[in-house]
């Protein structure tokens, strides 16, 4: 027979321990009916935990010493990790905790601590349960701005000028002063919109594989990464640098003065340690947005060439390193677009009626140095939301003079009639010659290529890609879904609270499409104009 100490302490048969969720206040013999102002009672672990009134059995107490930790899997004055059983105090700790308070010659240190079960002893589910409740109660520090571990949140709680409140009308800016508010704001806010984007789309069975939309968290970010590679990263994160070309440059620049900034560690090279010091770069940039083709083909370059120079010394490894990302910056980009311009001038003629779809610099730039060589064409900018990046397309042209139409993509089919030649960017090309671009390129080319209008697509070599895809569901980004209800032009009071509250809506911002190889008549390049099916040949002769 069981003594009545296992029994009051969990460690009785646990078939009895899981017959009953909630166990009867604990009155047996070596433990006082009333501890402080409130009773105690056992959880569906044996545990004890102090309660104070009924509405305590919720994860959020509003106790004075045991109720400021109820939920959040800590234990003021605990020397233990949290939520592992009940720890050993004096009375004042007995009372508030949850442990037993001293008795017989023990004293009131109470040197011996009550057995608990360990791990191996427990089933899996058992220890499956245990893990989830330790994720529960971290996730709970966290959302209320303690530290994540239980030993440090004890140590903020523990402390008389913490500032530290349950409550949970009391802000985190005001509980935690200074830098500390902002990191507790950041890693509460960044915990609640990961959870709620990530099952926003689960929902969607189809797209279950996808990641979830990203989004750029310094406080999460390592200590020693270069201010350049975080702002880059921050301001990809918001969309305020979009485009294949635009991140692309974006990061080498951020790089080179990473380089140019970094000092040699002790007992090593700088050739030989750069790759080390980019990793943590690179990561932090792939956290922020999901890495383009043309920055991966970058990167890959830059480690290329750190590769094959190990042997230099410091500064003429930082020179040389500094000179690669300045020549592919201007050979692969700039040049590349320059000749890509002239090119596509051949092209245009006086008459044209030109529509493209979104915003590609590098068509801008062959529209403008078009309308700079005085041939007459008008051009038709289609837009879709929630990005409408045609709007900046169309002021550029407006400004310089090009006569313009503007639709959405909705209106594609009214306006095809009057098109001569659709001229599209590209985000990339893959290997199978399929054109991986904007969400919506696929129905302006299917439209096109239906009524026999020739399709041109602009795209660099460098954005060429060795991956084979054939349809837009294998691979591709997922946006913030809030954009496609969040427009502060609308009239309908639509809100991403009130759609997500909507049980029977599920939202889907997906940024990118699939454009087979059919649907695209040719494909301007630095080397030449070239069919979609010599993206192989291209990658084999010249990169």
């Amino acid at each position: 027979m069981k003594s009545s100490y296992e029994e009051q302490w969990g460690l009785a048969d646990r078939a009895s321990s899981k017959a009953s969720k909630i166990a009867s206040p604990r009155d047996g013999a070596g433990f006082p009916k009333d501890h402080g102002a409130g009773s105690s009672k056992k959880d569906s672990k044996g545990k004890r935990v102090s309660i104070n009134s009924p509405s305590n059995l919720s994860s959020s107490s509003t106790g004075k010493e045991g109720g400021k930790s109820s939920g959040l899997g800590i234990q003021p004055n605990a020397s233990g990790p949290s939520g592992d059983g009940p720890q050993s105090g004096g009375p004042s700790s007995a009372g508030s905790a949850g442990g037993p308070p001293s008795s017989g010659g023990k004293g009131a240190g109470g040197s011996q601590k009550p057995a608990v079960p360990s791990q191996k002893s427990m089933t899996k589910a058992e220890r499956r349960d245990l893990q989830e409740k330790q994720r529960a109660e971290k996730a709970a520090r966290v959302s209320a701005g303690l530290p994540a571990s239980g030993k440090k949140a004890a140590q903020v709680v523990s402390q008389p000028n913490s500032g530290f409140s349950p409550n949970p009308s009391k802000s985190l800016a005001t509980s935690f002063p200074g830098v500390e508010a902002e990191k507790a704001i950041a890693a509460a806010e960044s915990t609640g919109q990961a959870k709620k984007r990530e099952r926003l789309t689960k929902e969607i069975g189809l797209f279950a594989h996808l990641d979830p939309p990203k989004f750029a968290n310094t406080v999460m970010a390592p200590k020693d990464l270069h201010p350049a590679v975080v702002n880059v990263g921050l301001q990809m994160a918001q969309f305020k640098i979009c485009g294949a070309n635009a991140r692309c440059v974006a990061t080498m620049n951020a790089f080179r003065k990473a380089i140019q900034d970094y000092q040699t560690p002790p007992n090593t090279t700088l050739s030989r340690h750069m790759q080390t010091y980019l990793n943590p770069h690179i990561s932090y940039l792939v956290t922020c947005r999901p890495m383009a083709v043309s920055m991966g083909n970058a990167i890959r370059f830059l480690k290329y060439e750190i590769g094959r120079n190990l042997e230099l010394p410091d500064e003429d490894a930082r020179s040389l390193f500094l000179e690669k990302i300045d020549n592919f910056i201007r050979d692969r980009i700039t040049m590349a677009d320059q000749v890509i311009i002239s090119l596509g001038l051949q092209k245009i003629q006086d008459g044209d009626v030109i529509l493209t779809y979104a915003r590609s610099s590098v068509v801008q730039g062959l529209l403008l140095a078009a309308h700079a060589k005085g041939i007459k064409f008008k051009v038709i900018v289609v837009d879709s939301r929630p990005r409408f990046e045609g709007k900046q397309l169309l002021r550029t042209l407006a400004n310089a003079g090009v006569p313009c139409t503007y639709v959405l993509l909705t209106a594609i089919g009214h306006v095809m009639r009057e098109v001569s030649k659709v001229i599209l960017g590209a985000h990339s090309l893959l290997s199978n010659g399929a054109l991986y671009s904007r969400a919506g390129t696929a129905v302006v080319a299917m439209s096109a290529h239906e009524r026999k209008i020739p399709v041109i697509v602009c795209c660099e070599t460098y954005k060429f890609s060795e991956r084979v895809q054939l349809d837009s569901f294998v691979q591709n980004e997922i946006g913030n879904p809030d954009e496609l209800v969040n427009d502060q032009h609308n009239n309908y009071g639509h809100s991403s609270i009130r759609c997500h509250d909507n049980v029977h809506l599920k939202l889907l911002n997906l940024l990118y499409d699939l454009t087979p190889s059919e649907f695209v008549t040719v494909v301007i390049t630095e080397v030449g104009l070239i069919p979609c099916t010599s993206v192989p040949v291209i990658l084999r002769e010249f990169l």
